[in-house]
């Protein structure tokens, strides 16, 4: 059955009249949006306390959600070439505990993104005057400047922010060439004033070193409160011909999923904007079955284009033989469970990532969400362990993963992170203007508990821009074994820059 998005609102305020339809759909569903813009305020969005990885979960543990798709089966959600404009700091799109959807079709834009622009117009000795992109609402008083999103209905602040308090990594836009920095736009200065209705103008004793034409980009790295896009406990979602032109918070997050497909995805900024996405465009942790990501161009993200791994949680305490604690480490981890009965896991030293003889079959497992810890009980016999000293990896969850046939231009940091023992290939890519290696392969668990061993991959037929375009760095207590990764090829690649 075709649901018709007409039947249930206006595009000019659309978040209700989607909530109802979704509700409405039943198994072989298809909701399709006649092509227009269609506007999500966060007033009549859905909020749900859902944790997610890689974000300041635990602070601000409340989401909200412009569209939200749950416990759904055997449905499609076709655009139809419209654009979905996001109004406030929220989710775009989430799918949580579905199987079977297939997403297609649309652009997700929001009417004022979350990371803080402003463009080099003028530079002087002591001076530089800034643009700022119309569609960002912001105010000067007592030479603070604050950014803010108003709601039309409530007259209240979605969001705000003095200055870049919140801000300690800013990444410059230069042309092609996008790269972090220290330097900021207002911290330094002593007098700003606002010289026109996109303007403002900043004084300083010794200016930041910014030239004509440089769009300095700001995000709240502090509080990552949410992400843009989020997939949970989802099984085969094929995502097809989606344009995101920005995400809130971190970028379009999959955790503990079932077979992810991305085709013909494309993640570049809309208008007067430079910024593609808060912090990474595809993030993915923890998932199984496949993930295919082809055909898909990335460029201008706050951080790396695509991130692909697993969490190590660390050994608190051996409770028996069968029986042990363990904990989500890093403060943006945790609050989801990692575990399920009959997962299959292995177990490695903090000291140097040597792994543990033997994988063990979890019998059960007990989330204590709030405390970050689960304790797992096995089939097997474990070997007597020290508090802390290893780290444990859900193998079932790692996926096989293949990356096709996209382009990656302009990233401040890396093309592709991807850390998986699953059969992988990485082929036909092409990397242009990254700050950082085109393809990095770590194993952190020291740092952020990213794992984890890479062990079967084909890196060939590339295009890369830099002069060590793959970088192998397992990240550890003290020296890694030698063996960490394993059977990883790389031919017939081709540097272009």
């Amino acid at each position: 059955m075709i649901l018709n998005i007409t039947d249930f609102c206006k595009a000019e305020n659309a978040t209700q009249g989607v909530i109802n339809a979704i509700e409405k759909m039943q198994s072989g569903d298809t909701l399709f949006f006649e092509k227009n813009e269609y506007h999500f305020y966060k007033d009549f969005s859905q909020h749900r306390l859902y944790h997610m990885t890689n974000t300041d979960s635990f602070v601000k543990p409340e989401k909200y959600f412009a569209v939200l798709i749950e416990k759904k089966e055997n449905i499609t959600i076709d655009g139809g070439g419209s654009v979905f404009v996001i109004h406030g700091d929220m989710c775009a799109f989430a799918a949580v505990k579905s199987s079977n959807l297939v997403l297609k079709n649309f652009t997700v834009r929001y009417n004022s993104p979350t990371n803080f622009e402003l463009t080099v117009l003028k530079k002087t000795a002591r001076k530089i005057v800034y643009s700022i992109p119309k569609n960002s609402s912001y105010s000067v008083k007592f030479n603070q400047v604050k950014f803010f999103e108003k709601s039309p209905f409530s007259g209240k602040n979605y969001y705000l922010v003095k200055n870049n308090n919140e801000c300690y990594c800013n990444v410059i836009h230069r042309g092609n060439e996008v790269f972090r920095t220290i330097l900021s736009p207002l911290k330094t200065a002593y007098s700003v004033k606002k010289t026109g209705d996109n303007q403002i103008e900043c004084k300083y004793l010794i200016p930041p070193k910014f030239e004509v034409g440089d769009t300095v980009a700001m995000s709240r790295n502090r509080c990552r409160d949410s992400c843009g896009l989020f997939f949970w406990e989802c099984k085969n979602v094929s995502s097809e011909n989606i344009t995101v032109n920005y995400m809130h918070g971190f970028g379009w997050l999959s955790q503990m999923c079932e077979n992810l497909s991305f085709e013909k995805i494309n993640f570049e900024p809309y208008g007067e904007y430079k910024v593609s996405s808060f912090a990474d465009c595809i993030h993915i942790c923890g998932c199984k079955g496949e993930v295919k990501i082809n055909n898909c161009f990335f460029t201008h993200p706050h951080d790396d284009g695509i991130n692909i791994h697993g969490a190590f949680l660390r050994l608190e305490n051996q409770i028996s033989s069968k029986k042990a604690l363990f904990r989500f480490v890093h403060k943006q981890q945790g609050g989801y469970s990692a575990f399920y009965k009959g997962d299959k896991v292995k177990l490695y030293y903090v000291n140097n990532l040597q792994e543990l003889d033997g994988i063990f079959t979890v019998k059960s497992a007990s989330d204590n969400i709030n405390d970050k810890t689960v304790v797992l009980e096995f089939e097997e016999e474990l070997p007597v362990l020290k508090k802390k000293s290893v780290v444990i990896e859900n193998i079932t969850y790692n996926p096989k993963v293949t990356i096709s046939n996209c382009l990656f231009k302009a990233i401040p940091t890396r093309g592709i992170l991807c850390t998986t023992d699953r059969p992988s290939e990485i082929y036909s890519n092409v990397f242009e203007s990254l700050k950082m290696p085109d393809i990095y392969i770590s194993c952190d668990c020291s740092n952020w508990y990213e794992s984890g061993p890479c062990k079967n991959m084909k890196i060939y037929k590339n295009k890369f821009s830099q002069t060590n375009p793959v970088v192998l760095e397992p990240i550890c207590k003290f020296k890694p074994v030698d063996n960490v990764h394993e059977n990883i090829e790389i031919f017939d690649n081709e540097q272009i820059g």
